[in-house]
């Protein structure tokens, strides 16, 4: 009996022995493949920290980079449709009916004569291509030489009012003729008044 219970005895530690033995090498088994493992996980958790952010698509990186066009200003469209428009000339003007009438042996405007000069310097205001001849005459009274020198007066005069209204003297010019080419025959003071006068005639 004593040398059954030996050998079941030594059966039993044998056999505690063999299953220690075989938990010991599973659990280094288990430490070797973790252990294995562990630096495949870290390798690629350190690649995923260390890899560059994609580049962005080229076409959106223009795209913020482009600048935007400038707007147009209003007041250039507005010259450029100044520029496009032809120019409108004014209605023409009569010059003719505004003569201007003097005193015997003057030179001096009147006040009826300044109204006439400021509507002709108004219409050459909107007519920057206009240009128009100041003619000077006088009645048959006196010489002709005198006569011609008063017909010179009477055309500057009314040049010389012109050019304070603005009117660029480039634009003026003046003639006398005297006692030559009467309105009306100088046979009576009524004729002879209105033939002493300044007649305004447009040249190109």
């Amino acid at each position: 009996m004593l040398k059954k219970s030996s050998i079941w005895f030594v059966v039993l530690v044998l056999a505690v022995a063999v299953a220690f033995i075989a938990t010991g090498c599973a659990k280094k088994q288990v430490v070797k493949e973790e252990a294995a493992a562990k630096p495949i996980v870290e390798t690629k958790k350190e690649e995923a920290k260390v890899a560059p952010a994609p580049a962005p698509p080229a076409g959106k990186e223009e795209a913020k980079v482009a600048p935007a066009p400038a707007p147009t200003a209003p007041r250039e469209e507005a010259k450029r449709e100044a520029a496009a428009k032809p120019e409108e000339k004014p209605a023409p003007v009569d010059l003719a009916g505004l003569g201007i009438q003097f005193a015997f042996d003057d030179y001096n405007l009147s006040t009826r004569s300044k109204e006439n000069l400021e509507k002709i310097a108004k219409w050459m205001s909107k007519d920057s291509t206009a240009k128009i001849q100041i003619q000077g005459y006088t009645c048959n009274i006196g010489t002709a030489e005198y006569n011609l020198a008063l017909g010179d007066r009477r055309a500057n005069s009314a040049k010389k009012y012109l050019e304070g209204l603005g009117v660029s003297v480039s634009r003026l010019s003046t003639v006398s003729y005297g006692l030559e080419r009467p309105l009306l025959p100088n046979t009576n003071e009524e004729n002879r008044s209105k033939n002493r006068r300044d007649e305004f005639v447009e040249v190109r």
